[in-house]
């Protein structure tokens, strides 16, 4: 295909004030048949409405149109959902966060002010060009992970949920990210719930028994057997008694092809045809962390905005980099961090913690999620209530969280939910479920 015949790249500018955006930056664009303008931002609130209702292809950004840092970063990794690459232009006063802007993953270029418009616009379709190139290139890779078939997931992606600290909430994120997708999503979804004893069993409303132990013992039956259902979701929890949970570690560990091992029991969950299996698995490298990771081909890490969470995700990171890649289906592309119970007392930043985290390790995956702290998550659970249902921050960072995994997914759902709706004065119809 020839450069005349490829489709235009779609562009949002982006500038602090009418004069800058209108004067400077979309002239070269304009004259440039290859692009698309779709939209223009004069102001931060502006450009975070916008940016999410058109989904540029390419954004070209002033940086100082944003209030800091943070927020830019913040925003320009909102992107990753779509696949959009951001050509950044940082102010004088902004030169010292060139490095971080530089390992957003949504990010093409990087330059200082001032700059010469019409190269500007060269650099963002290269970085289009490239990124559709990109695209291309992953798309079996994608494919075999979530291929869509009238916007319902038919593929499998596996999940596995990492926390190297106790206490990050991995079982709370991996949890209610099973729920949104089963319930909300209508995605096939099966959650292993791996602890010892397993949260899903109080946060969920469920019971000990049914339990992996029938599959473990190699009872009549297999998996079937074993599996737990809430509203609609698939649970399975591993044995709730020591003895038995130490026992099939123990095969496990002895010989991890085994029928009655660990990792047999995860490939088995593959049998069930779901568009998600999530594996809260627990901390720690013994079996029962160890052999699901191996069968998984995502990775979310969950951590808080601490130096202990910090430490302990470098060691976790080091470990999945440097120890056992070789026992890894998932790559990098499909590793992602989640950094949960944030406020603003939080000693670092997300920006702070993950540029911090980026020393530490040779490479560190993008934040997928900011889930903000609300002790409404806790009193939602104690009522065996998923707080993705009733925390509207929490909520949000699952959505997010969704949209990294599988993309469109969450806006596939709620089209859905809306075409099952009329609307008429005075009266509301439903039909089907929501």
């Amino acid at each position: 295909m020839s450069g005349e015949d490829l489709p235009k790249v779609g562009v949002m500018l982006a500038g602090p004030g009418g004069d800058v955006v209108l004067n400077s930056m979309q002239p070269p664009f304009l004259l440039d048949a290859r692009f698309a303008v779709r939209a223009l931002a004069t102001s931060f609130e502006e450009l975070q409405v916008k940016l999410l209702q058109m989904r540029p292809e390419v954004l070209v950004i002033q940086a100082d149109v944003a209030p800091g840092p943070d927020p830019l970063i913040e925003v320009l990794s909102r992107m990753q959902v779509w696949n959009g690459v951001a050509i950044a232009i940082l102010c004088p006063a902004w030169r010292e966060f060139r490095g971080a802007l530089e390992k957003v993953a949504s990010t093409g270029r990087v330059f200082l002010d001032p700059v010469n418009w019409a190269e500007m616009a060269h650099a963002a379709y290269d970085a289009a060009i490239t990124q559709r190139a990109r695209l291309a290139a992953a798309a079996p890779l994608q494919q075999a992970y979530f291929s869509r078939a009238a916007g319902a997931i038919t593929g499998t992606r596996v999940v596995a949920f990492l926390s190297a600290c106790s206490g990050a909430g991995r079982s709370t994120v991996a949890e209610n990210l099973a729920y949104e997708l089963a319930v909300r999503c209508n995605a096939k979804t099966l959650l292993a719930s791996f602890d010892l004893p397993p949260s899903a069993v109080s946060h969920l409303k469920l019971h000990y028994e049914p339990s992996a132990q029938a599959f473990l013992a190699e009872a009549v039956g297999g998996l079937e057997e074993c599996l737990q259902m809430r509203d609609g979701l698939e649970v399975l929890v591993a044995p709730e008694k020591t003895p038995e949970y130490l026992k099939a570690a123990r095969i496990s560990d002895d010989d991890s092809g085994a029928p009655n091992s660990i990792y047999s029991l995860v490939m088995a969950t593959w049998t069930r045809n779901c568009a998600a299996i999530l594996l809260d698995l627990p901390s720690g490298e013994e079996p029962w962390t160890t052999q699901p990771l191996s069968a998984a081909n995502s990775i979310v890490l969950v951590a808080r905005p601490t130096l202990a969470d910090m430490a302990a995700t470098t060691h976790t990171l080091l470990l999945l980099l440097e120890r056992l890649p070789s026992k890894l289906r998932a790559p990098r592309e499909a590793m992602y961090l989640v950094l949960n119970q944030v406020s603003e007392k939080s000693g670092m930043t997300a920006h702070g913690w993950h540029e911090n985290l980026s020393r530490a390790v040779p490479w560190a995956p993008p934040i997928a999620a900011v889930i903000p702290f609300d002790p409404g998550v806790v009193a939602a659970q104690d009522r065996q209530v998923p707080p993705v249902t009733c925390v509207d921050g929490f909520a949000r960072g699952i959505r997010m969280l969704v949209n990294a995994l599988f993309p469109g997914l969450a806006q596939e759902a709620v089209k859905e939910r809306r075409r099952t709706v009329f609307h008429m004065p005075g009266i509301r119809v439903r039909i089907g479920k929501d």
